[in-house]
């Protein structure tokens, strides 16, 4: 499900190297489907684990009325279920976006399925602390249910941010799905050739690269691998390296791509 262009905003970072990151932000659309997806999943978990308590408090006897609705207190193995039960349910409502959004890079089950990421604003990967603050602030965008609160904040900034992502400083961005470095590969005209000295002569001036452009090209490669940069934001760095090196720009489609591969390529092997 698309969101409405009005609903689609774009959000781009200045790098000091003049080259600007382009970031599609979600909107309220397929953050609310993601929402959908993850809450039904909680759920599920939490029915399961309810029924499995229910199994083992059957098991030690204490389903009976008298001991969990009347005045007889259940036994000791028990109150110990009831505990666990307690636990494993606080557990399971905090711990699912935490855990999904710091081990997965942003992502629970549900932003993969609609694929959408949180990003710190500054463009890169959200951490433990963000993940934590924008979580911990999430009972707060419920108010008064059904992320009533959450959705008005969202309404009135052009990001798209709740309360949560305005305490950890950070956002949800589309990942453009349609843009791999494998499909923009295939649709160059050759591969990007082996590291040799030849690419040295391509490049006389590769000098002039510094270890920050480096570090800058494998960044962008590293983001168009997994979708989080725009075709426009890699021709707009393939440019600026080619300017850098005072050679020829990149033409074409999927040119970009090869020709910021082979400047890589070769400033490795200026190292050798």
């Amino acid at each position: 499900m698309a969101d409405h262009p009005l609903l689609e905003q774009e959000y781009a970072i200045d790098t000091p190297e003049s080259v600007t990151f382009a970031y599609e932000v979600a909107g309220i659309g397929n953050r609310f489907i993601a929402a959908l997806i993850d809450t039904a999943l909680l759920f599920a978990a939490l029915l399961l684990l309810n029924l499995l308590v229910f199994v083992a408090l059957g098991l030690l006897g204490d389903l009976a009325a008298d001991s969990l609705l009347g005045d007889e207190p259940p036994s000791w193995l028990g109150g110990l279920a009831i505990a666990l039960y307690a636990l494993l349910n606080f557990a399971f409502y905090w711990g699912y976006y935490i855990l999904f959004e710091w081990l997965w890079n942003g992502q629970t089950p549900g932003k993969r399925f609609v694929k959408i990421r949180v990003l710190r604003m500054d463009g890169n990967p959200a951490g433990f602390v963000e993940v934590l603050l924008r979580n911990l602030v999430r009972p707060v965008d419920f108010l008064p249910g059904g992320y009533g609160l959450g959705l008005l904040v969202m309404l009135l900034n052009e990001k798209s941010r709740r309360l949560g992502d305005f305490a950890a400083g950070t956002l949800v961005i589309r990942e453009l799905a349609d843009v791999s470095l494998d499909a923009l590969a295939a649709r160059s005209t050759s591969v990007a050739p082996e590291v040799d000295e030849t690419l040295l002569l391509t490049f006389p001036e590769i000098r002039r690269l510094t270890s920050a452009d480096y570090e800058l090209v494998q960044e962008t490669l590293a983001r168009l691998r997994r979708g989080t940069i725009s075709q426009r934001a890699v021709d707009r760095l393939a440019l600026t390296i080619a300017a850098r090196l005072q050679t020829d720009a990149p033409q074409g489609r999927g040119q970009a791509l090869r020709f910021l591969q082979q400047v890589a390529a070769a400033y490795r092997q200026l190292g050798r």
